[in-house]
């Protein structure tokens, strides 16, 4: 890929210098390796890891949120379910946290922290849904709070959802979860 058809990084000012120490021998090798397959050096690819991933408003939220932590923790516990211990083992890809910001329009921590307040009191919905699981990721309550938000918009909101992030699970099951979301939250089932 050319230069002129890289993403340009959104902070291009205002940088800062970062050293990392003491990194074990197998991951410099796979950081050497990846940056050599990307054709990049070292360096320019570990930045541009960092930004990706720090860039990330609902990875962010999750890693730093107390709320969020303490919700997981009780979803969990709800589901007699084991919470990863590791706060990088989110259920979902940086892109998939993109497509929920893109499809709910989510521009800040501060709706977030709304629709994760919103979310609570519906987390056991979830909860049920997942029944079964015997791990759950870190932000589970955020994404189940993610979830019920998206049950509160109109049906075509729900199925980009659905054909973006939800595609493995069937249109009609993943409709039905949004249902009973809607039906916690005494809103009318969508016309369908």
């Amino acid at each position: 890929m050319s230069d002129a058809n890289r993403p340009q990084l959104k902070f291009p000012t205002n940088l800062r210098t970062l050293t990392v120490r003491n990194i074990p021998a197998a991951v410099d090798e796979a950081i050497t390796e990846q940056a050599k397959r990307a054709g990049r050096s070292k360096s320019d690819y570990l930045q541009e890891f960092l930004v990706a991933t720090f860039d990330d408003l609902i990875g962010n939220f999750i890693r730093t949120s107390e709320l969020v932590a303490l919700m997981d923790r009780e979803m969990a516990r709800m589901m007699d379910a084991e919470l990863t211990e590791s706060p990088y083992d989110t259920g979902l890809t940086l892109d998939g946290h993109r497509e929920f910001c893109r499809i709910l329009g989510i521009l800040s921590y501060a709706e977030l922290q709304r629709i994760m307040m919103a979310g609570v009191p519906h987390l056991s919905v979830r909860a049920r849904q997942l029944e079964g699981l015997t791990r759950l990721s870190q932000g589970a309550s955020l994404y189940a709070a993610l979830l019920a938000e998206a049950a509160t918009r109109d049906e075509k909101t729900l199925l980009t959802l659905h054909r973006s992030l939800f595609h493995m699970m069937d249109e009609e099951h993943f409709m039905r979860e949004a249902g009973e979301f809607r039906a916690a939250m005494r809103l009318p089932p969508l016309e369908q």
